[in-house]
């Protein structure tokens, strides 16, 4: 039962946290996507599908939701150290200054919003906000979205795989020619990856946990000295 809100069917509490419409800002973030755009790297439908494929194969289903799974049976064990061990993996993970602050800022903003409606529960205590991934994690685990399962992480992590894929579509849109219909193919081409990516991860050891995506890097660094900047990052 998810603490301070009633029961519900597991499936609406991942629907509210992967919804854009949650306000943590991750609207406001490209991900390094602006700057590829602007160097040329992603000029079309086809290079959006490999670049944001890439990504979803080398860095989410490598790290990113390995990590999560990880922060979730921790949230779920109410191991605040685990979550804090974990916690500062995903950090040290992030390659750029930007990349860090994005994962700094939407955790903080997505625990304000926790605390504000009291389901950060007392095992917790006075521990600093996480950063993105692991409040996402956690945020599963207090409002009751995942089952209580060794297996529960699977549909968390789906969501979380879901609404990156959505912001990363969103932004596409922001800063290329890009229509609604051909971001939808994208999009749809794309969906079946995820299921991939969280596939790979759930088998992932401890000592395989690690991705190090170049492109991506190099697109956020030379995101920081554009001159039209629509995004953080």
């Amino acid at each position: 039962m998810a603490m301070g809100i009633d029961p519900v069917p597991e499936i609406l509490p991942l629907l509210h946290l992967a919804s854009p419409a949650l306000p943590i800002g991750a609207f406001a973030w490209s991900q390094g996507l602006a700057g590829a755009v602007d160097q040329g790297a992603v000029r079309d439908t086809e290079g959006l599908a490999a670049w944001l494929g890439g990504i979803l194969r080398y860095g989410l289903a490598r790290f990113d939701l390995p990590l999560l799974k990880r922060c979730w049976l921790a949230a779920r064990r109410g191991d605040g150290a685990a979550l804090e061990k974990w916690n500062a993996e995903i950090l040290a993970g992030r390659e750029t200054a930007e990349l860090w602050e994005e994962e700094s800022r939407l955790g903080a903003a997505l625990w304000r919003m926790l605390r504000g409606q009291k389901l950060i529960p007392a095992w917790v205590g006075a521990r600093p906000a996480p950063g993105h991934v692991c409040a996402f994690a956690a945020a599963a685990v207090f409002l009751g979205g995942g089952s209580g399962a060794e297996d529960g992480w699977l549909n968390p992590a789906r969501a979380f795989a879901w609404s990156w894929l959505e912001n990363q579509i969103q932004a596409a849109l922001k800063t290329m020619p890009l229509g609604q219909t051909a971001a939808g193919r994208v999009l749809l081409a794309l969906m079946p990856r995820i299921e991939d990516a969280v596939a790979a991860a759930g088998t992932a050891s401890d000592g395989e946990i690690g991705a190090s995506l170049a492109g991506q890097a190099l697109a956020s660094i030379a995101h920081e000295g554009q001159r039209a900047r629509m995004f953080r990052s």
